[in-house]
């Protein structure tokens, strides 16, 4: 299948970013058939967003699932993520409110994640977590990737059963053994905050007014997909 090539000779390549046609950053790299979309900056992935994504991670995933397993009451513990731990998120985050992208700029999946999130935010709060979630998209294309990949498998009628279904393929997608647990904490404790009714109704209407097919890779991103330890074309082929 068509997949990136300067990462099987070379550790790095020249590049020129620009916008395409859309306004949309991008990347145009020499000696590859596609320009990559969006442009990842470095300081960011290593500096103030690992940080946020680690803290993220540690705060919300980490303690959610160490409280399953300690049989804490759901209720108990979406509440605590929704209150007292997204308050210490959104104060870290601050730090990165002048690095983020203006929507006009931002990938095409990840501007329409911006636009449908816009259009059914109900609060303030909802508006902070918008603005967490689309920074970290624009800026880690190995997130950005998986959530268009799992877009493949979301149905507008079963909301949340399709998206269990694709987190569940997302797992079988990944190469890497620690990736794959990853994906399946990502799962349980995502499934439980949807518990939460209030979240629960957001979702359905975010799920409802998302434009999936803008959602999806394109052959572009799935060029530079497949140049990731990821089963991109799963669907296709019996890895």
């Amino acid at each position: 299948m068509p997949c990136v090539k300067y990462w099987k000779w070379k550790e790095s390549v020249e590049a020129k970013v620009t916008r395409n046609k859309d306004g949309e950053l991008i990347m145009q790299m020499v000696g590859e058939d596609h320009d990559f979309p969006g442009f990842p900056r470095g300081h960011l992935l290593f500096g103030k967003l690992s940080k946020l994504k680690h803290e993220i991670k540690n705060q919300v995933f980490n303690y959610a699932w160490k409280k399953l397993e300690e049989k804490t009451p759901e209720k108990e513990i979406v509440k605590e993520i929704k209150e007292d731990i997204f308050n210490r998120i959104f104060t870290l985050a601050e730090d990165t409110k002048y690095d983020r992208v203006p929507p006009e700029k931002m990938h095409r999946a990840v501007k329409e994640i911006y636009r449908a999130w816009t259009k059914i935010a109900t609060s303030e709060r909802s508006r902070q977590i918008r603005d967490l979630v689309t920074f970290i998209l624009q800026e880690d294309d190995g997130y950005r990737f998986r959530v268009q990949w799992i877009a493949s498998y979301f149905s507008k009628w079963r909301p949340i059963k399709s998206f269990s279904k694709s987190l569940s393929m997302l797992e079988q997608a990944e190469v890497i053994g620690d990736m794959k647990d990853k994906q399946k904490l990502l799962k349980r404790v995502l499934l439980c905050i949807l518990k939460d009714p209030s979240i629960c109704r957001q979702f359905f209407a975010f799920y409802k007014e998302l434009d999936m097919k803008k959602l999806k890779l394109s052959e572009a991103d799935k060029y530079h997909f497949r140049g990731k330890y990821f089963r991109v074309d799963y669907e296709l082929f019996d890895y």
